[in-house]
C-alpha cells in the first residue's frame, strides 16, 4: 500500500539512512577533532628559549663571526711563529732551444720580539677580536633569551585577555536576559534593555579582537622558534613566585664589572692603542741586515729587520733539464748583496723617512681622536649603567608589589566565594549573586597569574640589564 506516492516501508527506511549518514559525518568530525588535538604541541618556557636560540639569525650570524675570528687568530699565530711555506715555480720551453727550469723555495717570517713586532701585534689584535666576537655572541644569545621569554608571556597574557573577554561576554549575556525579564514585567525601560544589548555586542567585539590578538601572538612565537605559523601550540602556564635573592647594590656592582658594553669598549681601546703604536713605529728608522749564500743549485737568503726584529728567510733550489748545474739567480728576487757567483753576500740597508707629506701625523691625530672618544664613553658608562640598573630594579619592585597585591586579592575572592556558597545554601542569596562571586574569583585567579607573568618578565629584564646570564629555572 502506498501513501502520497511512497510505501510505508520506504518511509521507514529514509529516517534510518539519515541516521546512518549523521553517524558517519559525526564520527568523521570526531576523528578529525581528535587528530587535530593530537597534533597540538605542548611547550615549556625552557623549550621555547632553546628553540629560539637555535633559530635566531642574529645568534647564528654571531656564531659564524666567532668562528671567523678564531680562524683569523690561528692564521696570525701561524704567521708569527715558525710556519714555513713551500712554493714551486717552473717554466717549460714549448718552442726554441731554451731549457726548462723549476724553482723550489721554502720561506718564512719569524717574530723574534714577541711583543712589539707587527706580526706580534697582528696576533694580539686577532686575539682581542676573538674576545669581541665571543662577547657579541653572548650578547646576541641573552637578547634572544629575553625576546623569547617576552614572546612566551605575550601569548599567555593574550590567553588571559581572551578568557577575561569570554567571561565578560557570558556575564553580559546573563544580565541581558535579566533585563529582558524585568522589561517584560515592566520593571525596566526599553532604554535599559538597549543598553544591555549594547553591552553584549561590545563584549562580543572585544572577544573577537582578543581572539585575533591571541592568534597573532602565537604566530609570532611560532616564527621565532622555527615552526609553521599555523602550528597549534599549548604553552605551560604554571609558574610560581620566586623572590629575588640579589639586592640593588649587588646587581649594580655586577653590571659595573661585567657589562657587555664595558668589556667591548676596553677591548676596542686595546686594539686602537696597538694601531697607534704601529703608526708611530712606522716613522722609526729601520735597519735590515741582509745576507745570502749561493751555491751551484741552491741559494739561502735572510733579512733581519730592526726595530721589529723580524727574521725573513728563504731557501731556493733549482732543477734544470740541461747539463749546466750552475745556479742562476735571474729567476728569483734578489737582494742588493747577492753575490754574482757562489759564496756569501752580506750588507746593511737603512731606511729613514724624515718627511712623508704629513700623512703619518694625520693618521696619528685620527687615532688619538678615536681613543679619546672611547675614553669619554668609558668615563660616562659607569653612571649610565648605574641608572639603567636602578630603573630596571624599580620596575621590578613595581611588578613584585603587583604580584603580592594580586595574590591578596585572590585570597579575598576565595574567601568571599566560600562565604557566599554558605549563604546560597542557606537561601540568603540567589544563584545569580553566587555566579557573580564565582566570576570574580576566576578573574582574580587570572589576574594573579598575569601578575606572575609580569613579575618573571621584569626579573629577566633586570638580569639582562645587570649583565647576568638569564637562566629560566632561576626566574
Amino acid at each position: 500500500m502506498t501513501h502520497g506516492g511512497f510505501s510505508k516501508e520506504r518511509k521507514t527506511f529514509i529516517p534510518f539512512l539519515v541516521f546512518i549518514g549523521y553517524l558517519i559525518v559525526y564520527s568523521s568530525f570526531y576523528a578529525y577533532a581528535n587528530d587535530t588535538e593530537e597534533k597540538e604541541i605542548i611547550l615549556t618556557l625552557s623549550q621555547v628559549v632553546e628553540f629560539s636560540l637555535a633559530n635566531e639569525s642574529s645568534v647564528l650570524d654571531a656564531q659564524d663571526n666567532y668562528k671567523i675570528a678564531q680562524s683569523n687568530r690561528r692564521i696570525a699565530q701561524k704567521e708569527k711563529g715558525f710556519n714555513p711555506a713551500l712554493q714551486v715555480t717552473g717554466d717549460i720551453a714549448l718552442v726554441g732551444g731554451a731549457e726548462s727550469n723549476a724553482l723550489v723555495s721554502i720561506s718564512d717570517s719569524i717574530a723574534l720580539n714577541e711583543t712589539s713586532s707587527d706580526l706580534a701585534n697582528q696576533f694580539e689584535q686577532a686575539d682581542l677580536s676573538v674576545k669581541q666576537a665571543n662577547n657579541a655572541l653572548e650578547n646576541a644569545q641573552e637578547n634572544t633569551k629575553l625576546k623569547a621569554i617576552t614572546a612566551y608571556f605575550d601569548v599567555l597574557k593574550a590567553e588571559w585577555a581572551t578568557e577575561i573577554a569570554q567571561k565578560t561576554l557570558e556575564q553580559a549575556q546573563i544580565l541581558e536576559v535579566d533585563m529582558e525579564n524585568q522589561y517584560q514585567l515592566g520593571m525596566a525601560s526599553s532604554v535599559d534593555l538597549l543598553k544591555a544589548k549594547q553591552t553584549v555586542e561590545r563584549s562580543r567585539i572585544n572577544l573577537n579582537q582578543s581572539n585575533q590578538s591571541l592568534l597573532f601572538k602565537k604566530q609570532q612565537l611560532n616564527q621565532m622558534i622555527g615552526y609553521a605559523l599555523d602550528t597549534p601550540i599549548i604553552l605551560e602556564n604554571d609558574f610560581s613566585y620566586q623572590p629575588l635573592t640579589e639586592e640593588l647594590e649587588q646587581l649594580t656592582i655586577h653590571a659595573q664589572s661585567d657589562h657587555t658594553d664595558l668589556r667591548d669598549l676596553l677591548w676596542q681601546k686595546e686594539i686602537e692603542t696597538i694601531t697607534l703604536k704601529q703608526i708611530e713605529r712606522n716613522r722609526q728608522t729601520t735597519i735590515h741586515l741582509i745576507g745570502s749564500y749561493v751555491e751551484e743549485n741552491y741559494m739561502v737568503q735572510f733579512d733581519l729587520q730592526s726595530p721589529d726584529w723580524v727574521l725573513d728567510w728563504k731557501i731556493t733550489g733549482q732543477l734544470s733539464e740541461g747539463d749546466d748545474d750552475t745556479f742562476s739567480t735571474s729567476f728569483i728576487n734578489q737582494d742588493p748583496f747577492t753575490p754574482s757567483s757562489s759564496g756569501w753576500g752580506l750588507g746593511l740597508e737603512v731606511t729613514w723617512i724624515p718627511f712623508d707629506g704629513g700623512i703619518s701625523k694625520e693618521q696619528k691625530q685620527q687615532q688619538e681622536i678615536i681613543l679619546a672618544q672611547i675614553e669619554r664613553k668609558l668615563n660616562a658608562l659607569p653612571d649610565s649603567i648605574t641608572l639603567e640598573v636602578f630603573d630596571a630594579y624599580q620596575l621590578f619592585l613595581q611588578s613584585d608589589q603587583a604580584a603580592l597585591t594580586a595574590q591578596l586579592e585572590k585570597q579575598i575572592a576565595e574567601e568571599t566565594y566560600r562565604l557566599q556558597q554558605q549563604q546560597y545554601q542557606a537561601g540568603f542569596i540567589t544563584d545569580r549573586t553566587l555566579n557573580e562571586s564565582e566570576l570574580a574569583l576566576e578573574s582574580a585567579n587570572l589576574n594573579y597569574q598575569k601578575a606572575i607573568y609580569d613579575y618573571i618578565l621584569s626579573k629577566a629584564q633586570l638580569y639582562r640589564v645587570a649583565g647576568k646570564k638569564i637562566v629560566v629555572e632561576e626566574l
